[in-house]
């Protein structure tokens, strides 16, 4: 049986995926960056392979010899000094390096970890959007980059007849990363600091676990050429935040900010930024993209086609807050102001 490849394996995706794979006792290859830490991986028996999806040999030797490959790797990242290249190359030309190397090697299928961020936000809380939307108007370098990789990858596929799908998860949460993420920085910001404001919008919350498992149903029953949303509950940032303050005992923030003056509060973190030469805590393109905006998602078609479960956001956040706590990235100081509700207690 050829190994199955995972890039960005030691992503927080990537690393769930392997997980799920080992325990159907599949041979898995995953491709990290050289000086990423490999030891979780090799725990679970993951063959490690070394290299830069932005380097195209090392990439098609990482490919070579594989039967399927599950593309996580990509610039997550919502701000950068460079973002050309922290964010938009790593997404779009390792995607390309990817897809030609699968090509190359022959592959049986290719799934992408893309995101809900290539369908576009809505203005107000009452549309659900699916897949046959596409964001006509991003802000952040991040979603640009997953944008023009979606397109890349679809036009090498249909090009060269290379099986490829992609799922496309809303805020992906939950337990099992080294280092927070994008998006659980969201949930570990408030554990540290608190959030005294918050703005109109909210979000489609989904599970790493829920993402792992709808992208090997992908794998296995996704059809070539298409996208399949990948998110669970939808939820306002206000209730985001009253969730998590029910489960810590901290206080949820009361104030409602216009998102105006969140755009001049943010205008003031980057000037500041420009200063310090460290990252602002939210830049403009943050807001443009996601204050007013409402992340609301249609999954039925991956509950259809690919027997796609989920769990409640509740659930989501209880299991990353969990995770945040036991494994250390919670300050002493702001985990004795907490009041943990019992339930945290083996969420994961």
């Amino acid at each position: 049986m050829k190994p199955t490849l995972v890039t960005g394996a030691n992503g927080h995706v990537g690393n769930n995926i392997c997980r799920l794979l080992t325990e159907r006792g599949e041979p898995v290859r995953g491709m990290i960056r050289p000086s990423a830490d490999a030891k979780a991986l090799e725990a679970l028996g993951v063959e490690i392979v070394r290299g830069d999806i932005l380097d195209a040999s090392s990439t098609s030797a990482a490919v070579a010899g594989t039967g399927r490959v599950y593309h996580t790797a990509a610039g997550f990242l919502m701000w950068s000094k460079d973002p050309e290249r922290d964010i938009i190359r790593p997404s779009v030309e390792g995607t390309r390096n990817v897809l030609e190397a699968a090509v190359a090697a022959g592959v049986e299928k290719v799934v992408d970890t893309s995101t809900t961020g290539t369908m576009g936000f809505a203005t107000t809380p009452d549309g659900m959007i699916d897949e046959s939307h596409f964001n006509q108007h991003p802000h952040t370098h991040y979603v640009r980059g997953k944008i023009a990789a979606e397109k890349e990858a679809f036009a090498i596929a249909a090009r060269t007849g290379l099986p490829f799908c992609t799922t496309n998860p809303g805020l992906i949460l939950g337990p099992r990363f080294s280092k927070p993420s994008e998006s659980v920085k969201q949930v570990s910001d408030f554990l540290n600091r608190g959030t005294p404001l918050y703005f109109d919008g909210g979000f489609s919350i989904v599970d790493v676990e829920d993402v792992a498992r709808g992208s090997l149903a992908a794998m296995e029953k996704g059809r070539s050429g298409e996208r399949y949303i990948l998110a669970g509950e939808n939820v306002t940032v206000k209730q985001l935040f009253d969730i998590l303050a029910d489960l810590t005992g901290l206080a949820a923030p009361t104030i409602k900010a216009p998102v105006a003056l969140v755009r001049v509060l943010a205008a003031l973190m980057e000037l500041a930024s420009k200063l310090t030469g460290s990252r602002p805590m939210l830049d403009r393109s943050q807001v443009d993209e996601f204050a007013g905006k409402y992340g609301y998602f249609d999954n039925s078609k991956a509950v259809r086609e690919l027997g796609y479960t989920y769990l409640s956001a509740r659930d989501t956040l209880r299991r990353t807050v969990a995770w945040l706590v036991d494994n250390g990235f919670v300050s002493g100081r702001r985990r004795q102001a907490m009041k943990l509700v019992p339930s945290l207690a083996n969420a994961y």
